[in-house]
């Protein structure tokens, strides 16, 4: 097994024995104090935060200071370090902690040595790579695309250069501002302008280079709330604004009166005030008036913004797509035609699910301005390209157009929307695979814009695609962590297509550490979710990913009937990626049901419909299943074409989980075709791929499979050292406890397998349970004879 050592001082910590040694001496700890150390050594390139740590050492969020502050105390003492000193463990005022000690990683001893794949006749050319092992399971498989397009529609489309200040000393670029909902006091024919006239606010505020919550955030935040003191409050406790602004439009006889509340630090409320005949002008006049509390002088608005694009963005921001689109189409042609028009389409064309209009949208926009358009809303176009391309798969495509739009910001001041660039690279990149080290940087500097920014909703995202990332290093306990504090932000700002996405991944990262019942805990959580999601796209991960451990306890009719209208939902083919994965699970169902013929239907569909992925291990599923269907209807020769299929197209990748299914349907051919060193050989790489990356189902996949075979051919000793690999998830998942029932059974442990046969029921569900492999209920009787 692989062992991750650190060194650091005179101190050495190994996190698979869970051992610290100072001076050369073991020292004592509690799990949780060592933990704590482990945690932050491994985020030694960033400050901790107070929650994260909590979650990752206490596995929940609400932990006192006290018991924190005790917990770094004995951690420091355990490595020789004080809270005078802070070597090693330094405190972030106001935030958390960070490892600050030189640590030394030695390369272990223990790798095993990877045997390169085979070279095989196949029709599929593949360029040599350098292989890696940086690309892990597809954690946030969408969940990444939700984030990535979390604020398209957070800042204007259309601004200008950002106005001076009036005084260069005026504390106003330390100053984070909130806008709440306007109060309107008009027909109901008016009510767009709670949202739209918000939003104007909050535009004409970013526009003179002032840090304001962006409009997003505070509709998410008070999706449930209504106006007043109550709002108020749940603002101040989420994003902790100095300044907040309260906007009030109201219809008079002979126009419109808008007024803003100003209400800042220590109690100060001021109240600006101008009257118009368009409601409009006269909100931006009353921010005019305000900008001097700021230090800031009014500018010239380029940003033309009219009545219906203010009536679009405020449908856009409640996340009414349709009505979007219906206020644009009654536009007049020569509105419509406008760029600013022509990209709240292409937003609302994304919000609908139709990703290639969207796409082509934005394209015609870039086509349209051309190179020296204003590089803003040139960047913000890309960006809607780049959002789109990544949820076509189309990878290479969306972080080139990050990328071009990340140069155009260069030099210039927009944290809110440089952050949402940067996080879009990174999830794309880490998506992508090979560039883990790029992804991260990229999400520490989003980090840092959107803090900036004051866009909290947009550092929840960036947490969960770090925690996607830390999935796909192998690390799904790290993951979960990261998994857990993203919920905690969606669900407090109501963000439900970003909190579908982290309950998806909390799922996916149970069932890698082969923990069901807890993966469809969290499903469960997600049923009263399902409901209130507007967007198709996260509602079908969510409902893909309950499905998934719906099946993992057993519940098999469930999770076949969510499989099966996943698959023929009218909108399935707009979505090819989902598509192929919940096809490619369901073709697994069949096969365990013996259906196989329709298993390899499915598996086929599912293989088609993969073409272009970036989800390499579900294509890889979908192709193990193939194989075993194939093969368990006889048709070996079918079943070793595909084995040559797989194993071509996976030497041009570099992912170890992709590698160790390739090794593993190696094996299982060569067992079938009673090649027993090959695949004793193929079995060994493929388990020693699985314990070096650790993730709990990637070694039961191919433990249970080799037991398997060693307990029908005879060979107990082996299979001892194989199955006895399982034993810690045999309390949990069905497949681990069945082996060791059998392997019980061929020892002629009779106490054993009764006991492992208990557990085998218990966890069955609709599963079948062979009766010549597990004791019968009430079964006394010896294994004699039997």
């Amino acid at each position: 097994m692989t062992r991750r050592l650190f060194r650091f001082d005179s101190c050495r910590i190994d996190l698979a024995t869970r051992e610290l040694h100072r001076g050369g001496e073991l020292v004592a700890l509690s799990p949780r104090i060592f933990d704590c150390i482990a945690w932050l050594i491994e985020h030694r390139d960033r400050a901790v935060g107070r929650d994260e740590l909590a979650a990752a050492v206490w596995g929940k969020a609400d932990v006192t200071d006290a018991q924190l502050v005790q917990a770094i105390l004995k951690a420091r003492r355990a490595i020789g370090d004080t809270g005078e000193e802070q070597r090693a463990i330094r405190t972030i005022p106001r935030f958390g902690y960070r490892w600050v000690a030189d640590v030394d990683v030695p390369v272990p001893d223990d790798v095993p040595v990877i045997v390169p794949l085979p070279a095989v006749a196949t029709d599929e050319a593949a360029a040599p790579v350098t292989r890696s092992a940086s690309r892990r399971r597809p954690f946030a498989v969408l969940a990444f695309a939700a984030v990535v397009v979390a604020a398209i529609a957070a800042w204007p489309l259309l601004r200008p250069e950002r106005a001076a200040p009036a005084d260069a000393g005026a504390p106003a670029a330390q100053t984070t501002i909130a806008v709440l909902p306007a109060m309107v006091s008009a027909e109901r024919d008016w009510s767009w302008m709670r949202l739209g006239m918000m939003d104007l606010v909050a535009d004409r505020l970013h526009q003179a280079g002032l840090t304001v919550v962006p409009s997003a955030n505070i509709v998410s935040l008070l999706r449930e709330q209504g106006e007043g003191t109550a709002a108020e409050a749940a603002v101040r406790d989420a994003v902790a604004p100095q300044w907040m602004i309260v906007p009030t439009v109201r219809r008079t006889a002979s126009g419109w009166i808008a007024s803003l509340e100003v209400q800042g630090p220590g109690g100060n409320v001021r109240v600006v005030e101008a009257d118009a005949q368009d409601p409009v002008v006269a909100v931006r006049q009353a921010v005019g008036q305000t900008l001097p509390l700021f230090g800031r002088i009014d500018a010239p608005d380029g940003s033309a913004v009219d009545d219906v694009v203010a009536r679009v963005r405020a449908a856009l921001l409640r996340g009414d797509f349709v009505a979007a689109q219906g206020l644009i189409d009654s536009a007049a042609p020569a509105q419509r035609a406008t760029a600013d028009v022509q990209l709240l389409q292409g937003q609302a064309e994304f919000g609908l699910g139709r990703f290639e209009d969207a796409r082509d949208r934005f394209a015609s926009v870039l086509g349209e301005l051309g190179e020296q358009a204003d590089p803003f809303l040139r960047a913000r176009a890309l960006k809607g390209r780049a959002a789109s391309q990544f949820r076509l798969s189309r990878l290479k495509e969306a972080e080139d157009d990050y990328e071009a739009a990340l140069a155009l910001l260069h030099g210039r001041d927009d944290p809110a929307l440089e952050g949402a660039l940067y996080s879009g690279r990174g999830a794309t990149r880490a998506q992508r695979g090979g560039n883990d080290a790029g992804a991260m940087a990229d999400f520490a500097r989003a980090r840092i814009a959107l803090r900036l920014a004051g866009d909290t909703l947009g550092l929840a995202g960036v947490e969960m695609n770090e925690g996607a990332l830390k999935g796909r290093r192998g690390r799904p306990v790290d993951a979960l962590a990261s998994f857990r504090a993203a919920e905690r932000h969606f669900a407090r700002f109501d963000s439900r297509t970003e909190l579908a996405a982290a309950l998806a991944n909390q799922i996916e990262a149970h069932l890698a550490l082969l923990e069901p019942a807890r993966a469809l805990e969290v499903g469960e959580r997600g049923l009263s979710l399902m409901t209130r999601l507007e967007d198709p796209s996260a509602r079908r991960l969510l409902e893909y990913w309950r499905a998934c451990a719906l099946a993992a306890v057993g519940r098999l009719t469930e999770a076949r009937t969510i499989l099966e209208a996943l698959n023929h939902a009218p909108d399935a083919s707009q979505d090819a990626a989902m598509l192929s994965m919940s096809q490619g699970r369901t073709a697994m169902l069949a096969l365990a049901a013996g259906e196989s013929e329709s298993a390899v239907a499915l598996a086929r569909q599912s293989l088609a419909n993969a073409a272009g992925s970036p989800w390499n291990d579900a294509r890889g599923e979908s192709w193990l299943t193939l194989v075993r269907a194939l093969r368990s209807i006889g048709d070996d020769a079918g079943a070793q074409s595909e084995v040559e299929r797989f194993s071509g197209w996976a030497r041009g990748l570099s992912d170890p989980a992709v590698d160790i299914m390739v090794r593993l349907v190696q094996a299982e051919q060569a067992w079938g075709a009673r090649d027993a060193e090959s695949a004793s050989q193929a079995y060994s790489t493929a388990l020693a791929l699985a314990d070096r990356f650790t993730v709990p189902a990637d070694i039961a996949r191919v433990a249970v499979s080799w037991g398997s075979t060693l307990i029908a051919g005879g060979e107990l000793d082996a299979a001892a050292a194989v199955v006895g690999r399982l034993e810690r998830w045999s309390s949990t998942d069905f497949a681990c406890a069945l082996l060791q029932a059998k392997l019980y059974r061929a020892l002629g442990q009779d106490a054993a397998w009764r006991d492992a046969s208990r557990q085998v029921r218990l966890l069955a569900g609709e599963r079948t349970v062979p009766a010549a492999a597990v004791a019968e209920s009430g079964d006394d009787g010896p294994l004699a004879g039997r």
